[in-house]
């Protein structure tokens, strides 16, 4: 008796000061089952089709816990902070490269001119936390499918200040600027071989900037936004000069209330990875479309809704993205032409308010060109379908 009442005074002191901090514990446990078949054709050779059944974490919503709370210091100033972990729930491992709040860790100071935030957080082009602004308003899936997104995302940056003003007349602006975007890459390799330290605000780290206006009018919503990622000096392929990553965006939603219907629309150039295609060597899928240094430069479309269905809701997207992979290494900096095009649709029915049961499917498909010496043109495919339960606390 005296060890349970010990133990309820430590739970109401601990309760007493989460109330007098207003601290909020959040999360969301998601869970599946995946299936996946993918067929390869390399600029040589048709490869055998391969199928994958597997349980996956995170398709629905990202499995993830946080704290996030807020004080109010008086005149119209608050200060608010937000720790949000990511897991993979099917093997209880960290994500984000291991950070123990890898998907956001800022402190906020709120003032009748806007809030300004210091930490790690997402681009207004990442589809990730606080301001997910390009695809939580222009992309029916917000951020792509398991299946299938062709766009170029930005994503979450260490060192980053954003400054967002308040709502005038249904408009809002925010800006962001990253110091350095990963304090993980303590060194880059210069361009004679000699590594350098990647130094915080010095052209020895990749930085990025955006900036984003939003607005907002009864059932519609807009966004308008750019993002630069300035690439290290030292961060080169080929001991060559990259070109360093822009990105332009269009979009947004109305709600006609039987359906709400989305567009978005994207120009970017210089950037290392775009709809499954990347820069490194390898491309779509792991297959390899030569490395290059200045990037790819395109455009990718966007066109989906969402629509109530049976008590629950169905999304549905489809993506298409034409670029050119420039300047590649390999084939004495020739171009290479590259598309993609994506189909998915998922169906929600909530189980409970904190509980929602999901299935869906999806189909992918890329294509890169062949140039001088190659004997065709190389070709993914992948699709697949899943079910799964995701949980919200």
């Amino acid at each position: 008796m005296k060890k349970t009442l010990a133990a309820l005074a430590v739970l109401g002191a601990f309760a007493g000061s989460s109330m007098a901090a207003d601290v909020t514990l959040y999360g969301d446990v998601d869970l599946g089952l995946k299936y996946t078949h993918e067929k390869v054709r390399t600029f040589t050779e048709t490869q055998e089709g391969t199928d994958t059944f597997e349980q996956t974490s995170g398709v629905n919503s990202a499995s993830k816990f946080g704290l996030k709370g807020t004080e109010d210091l008086g005149n119209g100033l608050k200060v608010g902070f937000k720790l949000e972990n990511a897991f993979d729930a099917d093997s209880g491992t960290l994500g984000q490269a291991g950070r123990l709040f890898g998907r956001e860790a800022a402190l906020t100071l709120y003032t009748p001119a806007g809030s300004l935030a210091f930490g790690r957080m997402g681009g207004v082009g990442s589809a990730a936390g606080t301001y997910d602004l390009v695809y939580g308003i222009g992309d029916s899936f917000d951020g792509g499918d398991e299946f299938a997104f062709g766009f170029a995302a930005s994503d979450r940056y260490d060192n980053m200040i954003t400054y967002q003003t308040p709502q005038f007349a249904g408009l809002q602006l925010t800006a962001q600027y990253s110091f350095k975007n990963d304090n993980k890459v303590e060194k880059v390799e210069g361009k004679k071989g000699v590594f350098v330290a990647a130094v915080e605000g010095r052209s020895t780290a990749d930085r990025y900037a955006s900036v984003a206006l939003t607005g907002e009018y009864g059932p519609a919503q807009f966004v308008a936004a750019y993002e630069l990622t300035k690439y290290s000096t030292a961060n080169r392929l080929a001991n060559k000069d990259a070109d360093d990553a822009q990105v332009f965006y269009l979009g947004g939603n109305y709600d006609f209330a039987v359906a709400k219907v989305f567009a978005l629309g994207q120009y970017f150039t210089g950037v290392r990875s775009f709809a499954g295609y990347d820069t490194e060597a390898y491309g779509m899928f792991g297959l390899a479309f030569g490395a290059n240094d200045k990037g790819y430069e395109g455009y990718s479309l966007h066109l989906g809704t969402i629509v109530p269905v049976a008590g629950g809701e169905l999304t549905v997207g489809t993506y298409y993205s034409d670029a050119k992979a420039k300047d590649l290494v390999a084939a004495n900096n020739a171009d290479r032409d590259v598309d993609y095009y994506g189909l998915a649709a998922r169906y929600c029915y909530p189980l409970s308010e904190r509980t929602t049961v999901y299935v869906g499917a999806g189909y992918a498909e890329g294509t890169a060109d062949k140039i001088a010496g190659e004997a065709q043109d190389a070709k993914v495919k992948a699709g697949g379908a899943y079910l799964g339960l995701s949980h919200h606390f």
